[in-house]
């Protein structure tokens, strides 16, 4: 397979007061937190607007017409760096545009199934904004000569640099042929690996069969080097355990030990919070398998499914998500407030994991990967037409 991946510039769209309007990704937004952005002039309006029906993606278009018009900045064709740092942790990127022919082709490799309706939800938003709103977050493989082309843009004046959620936000552009020639030649042989935005890039794709604008044919990607990424635990609650024997039957898949003070578990270990106290679940049998052995398809198959009878992670009530760096007092606080409910701790799964199963073209369970810090959603536009 032809490994080649075609990048470019394309003329980015950005707000004039990227601190306001710059807001989390869709997904991530409570219920709460979504009432209060829907009282400021914010990105919410483009990517998460009022209304029940087609009415959601009109007023979609209106508010990013509303937004074109008065509160953004159009570029030349560029490339931008685009980095987010805290005392802890700093992660950078390039925003850019890539060819859909290569995610058709398999040369965007991915790691997870989309599901119809939040893909057709993504490709009604994409047909009302025509417009990429989101980034679709990638990574590669590290390559020196990549980070030598990132330290160089940001020795650079930067166009845009805030403090929001937490992080400082700073942008680049890049838009000197010889730069951005530098770095289409560095991707040239470059395999990209999606590691959130399997519903944005193939709405997009559905987008661009559609329409024959050259833009339509590109998708906006935020593409980094994966050894300046963090995946953190993304962990299972559940809201009640109805089982007297919950604890009897769980000992036919797993050794079980009681916890004083834990660390943080290790691969292939779970930790359990259940009726005041933590244990350490670590299973007798961890299958030879890429998908299989991930801690997350352990829990899934040899307890959620055995023994609680969940089958469907994302439509069953009796168990959501929390994902990035909460303290074990969330958790505690969650269970103590739920009586019966329960929390399963687990080891993040790594990068060389995603990117393993994504080389052997298979799928990982739902909600396998937290990536933290997120990405600001309206930072830049890609304009489809």
């Amino acid at each position: 397979m032809n490994s080649m991946v075609e990048v470019k510039p394309f003329k980015g769209i950005r707000p004039k007061h990227p601190a306001s309007f710059c807001i989390k990704p869709y997904d991530v937004i409570g219920d709460e937190e979504l009432r209060e952005l829907r009282q400021g002039d914010n990105a919410i309006h483009v990517i998460l607007p009022e209304g029940d029906g087609d009415e959601v993606y009109d007023n979609a278009r209106r508010a990013f017409q509303e937004a074109l018009e008065e509160h953004m900045t159009r570029d030349e064709p560029s490339v931008y760096l685009y980095r987010e740092s805290s005392q802890a942790f700093t992660q950078r990127g390039f925003i850019l545009a890539v060819s859909l022919d290569d995610y058709a082709a398999g040369r965007i490799k991915k790691h997870e199934e989309t599901r119809k309706e939040p893909l057709e939800d993504r490709v009604r938003h994409i047909e009302a904004t025509a417009a990429n709103t989101g980034l679709v977050w990638t990574v590669f493989r590290h390559r020196a000569d990549i980070t030598r082309l990132m330290d160089e843009a940001a020795a650079g004046q930067p166009i845009a640099d805030f403090d929001k959620y937490g992080y400082r936000h700073t942008l680049w552009q890049l838009s000197d042929s010889s730069t951005v020639e530098a770095i289409r030649d560095a991707f040239r042989d470059v395999a990209l690996y999606i590691a959130d935005g399997h519903h944005r890039i193939r709405a997009a794709h559905e987008y661009g069969k559609r329409h024959d604008d050259r833009e339509a044919q590109y998708v906006m990607v935020f593409v980094a080097s994966d050894d300046e990424m963090r995946i953190l635990p993304y962990n299972r609650v559940i809201r009640r355990i109805d089982s007297d024997s919950f604890m009897e039957d769980i000992q036919r898949y797993f050794e079980v030990t009681r916890l004083g003070d834990p660390d943080e578990p290790d691969e292939h270990e779970i930790q359990l919070y259940y009726q005041g106290a933590w244990w350490q679940l670590l299973p007798r049998n961890v299958p030879d398998d890429l998908v299989a052995s991930l801690d997350v398809s352990i829990l899934q198959q040899q307890l959620l499914e055995p023994v609680l009878d969940i089958t469907d992670v994302r439509g069953d009530p009796n168990i959501f998500f929390e994902g990035g760096d909460l303290p074990r007092s969330h958790y505690e606080q969650l269970v103590h407030e739920n009586g019966n409910a329960a929390v399963f701790y687990l080891h993040p799964t790594s990068i060389d994991d995603l990117e393993s199963v994504a080389d052997a073209q298979r799928n990982m369970p739902p909600k396998s990967t937290w990536f933290d810090p997120k990405l600001l959603t309206g930072l830049v536009f890609h304009m489809l037409r």
